[in-house]
């Protein structure tokens, strides 16, 4: 006896974890579904990005940040430009120079282990779109509740793409209610109540693991205290004007007067020196200077004429210095993100 079965339409089917539908779907669009579904139907083939995107109809440019919303949403992770579904599954990602190479593997199953706390870490998060932001603005009391406190702090009423912003925190970042509502208070503190810097800070918070009122408060305490000591420095500095500080301007300042507590006096000799030598201020050289300092006791000008004293004595002239020119001079050749 012969048996014939005719699968029909499903000769023609392929596999979709259940994730993507029950966890992935939320905050995704077009895009990233086409470029998933795409994917996944071709797992047994080689692709690169335009394929993808003569396929799709996806820009080319957009195909990177569509497989990484994936990876953000746990259906796949990215490791040395490979990527691989979360736990088991039956496809293998690879990249060679940002063009993804798609091959079919399998996926060993990872010992189990210590559950992890979950952790956001996307750069630049998928907001939710209009339709889906005004829905659950009908339904999410909390939403709501973020809703009314931020226009009631920021003093106006908020955009759909505002609220859209809000509700990415609370959702996708996964901030606390009441973590949001004091990002919020310190971004308006800082003169800076706009929903852009509101987004930035949230972003980095959710990265960091702020989770609780108390690590936010935590936070907020060592930013300001990051941002006086950049007051200081400036200050000494003679700055006007100065701009938002970079990340490693807020580095160098937080280590000179917290943990080597440099007076504005030491700092503005250290800056004169660089500017003496160099013809300009530069984060760095400052940095060496004061380093050498710290290393050798240096505190106040009395400390730093008997450190130099002492060295016109035992040294040429020529080579007296509290700080090493030769060493300073290599510190000033390594690039500078300032």
């Amino acid at each position: 006896m012969s048996v014939t079965i005719n699968l029909g339409a499903w000769r023609s089917v392929f596999a979709v974890p259940s994730k993507i539908v029950d966890e992935g779907l939320k905050f995704s669009d077009g895009v990233k579904l086409k470029v998933l579904l795409y994917v996944l139907r071709n797992a047994d083939k080689e692709l690169d990005n335009k394929d993808i995107s003569a396929c799709t109809g996806v820009n080319v440019t957009d195909i990177p940040e569509a497989l990484d919303y994936w990876v953000n949403m746990g259906i796949l992770q990215k490791s040395d430009q490979v990527y691989t579904p979360v736990n088991n599954s039956i496809v293998e990602l690879s990249t060679t120079q940002d063009e993804p190479v798609f091959e079919e593997k399998t996926v060993a199953e990872a010992p189990s282990t210590e559950p992890e706390k979950p952790r956001f870490t996307v750069t630049k998060p998928q907001k939710p779109d209009y339709v889906f932001t005004v829905q659950q603005l009908a339904v999410d009391e909390e939403l709501k509740i973020l809703v009314s406190e931020a226009q009631t702090a920021l003093g106006k009423v908020l955009s759909n793409a505002d609220i859209s912003t809000l509700l990415m925190l609370k959702d996708t970042c996964g901030l606390p209610l009441d973590v949001i509502l004091m990002l919020i208070q310190y971004a308006i503190s800082i003169d800076k109540g706009n929903m852009r810097t509101i987004e930035r800070l949230g972003v980095s918070w959710a990265n960091d693991g702020v989770n609780s009122v108390e690590e936010a408060d935590n936070k907020i305490r060592l930013a300001t205290q990051r941002t006086k000591c950049y007051s200081i420095v400036a200050s000494a500095f003679g700055l006007k004007n100065a701009g938002s500080p970079s990340k490693k301007q807020l580095d160098y300042c937080s280590t000179w007067v917290t943990d080597w507590k440099f007076s504005p006096d030491m700092l503005r000799e250290a800056y004169e020196r660089c500017v003496d030598s160099k013809g300009e201020m530069k984060f760095n050289y400052i940095d060496g200077i004061l380093k050498r300092w710290h290393n050798n006791g240096i505190q106040n000008k009395n400390d730093l004429a008997d450190f130099e004293n002492a060295k016109k004595k035992k040294e040429p002239a020529s080579t007296s210095s509290s700080y090493d020119i030769d060493e300073l001079e290599q510190i000033n050749r390594l690039e500078d993100y300032e």
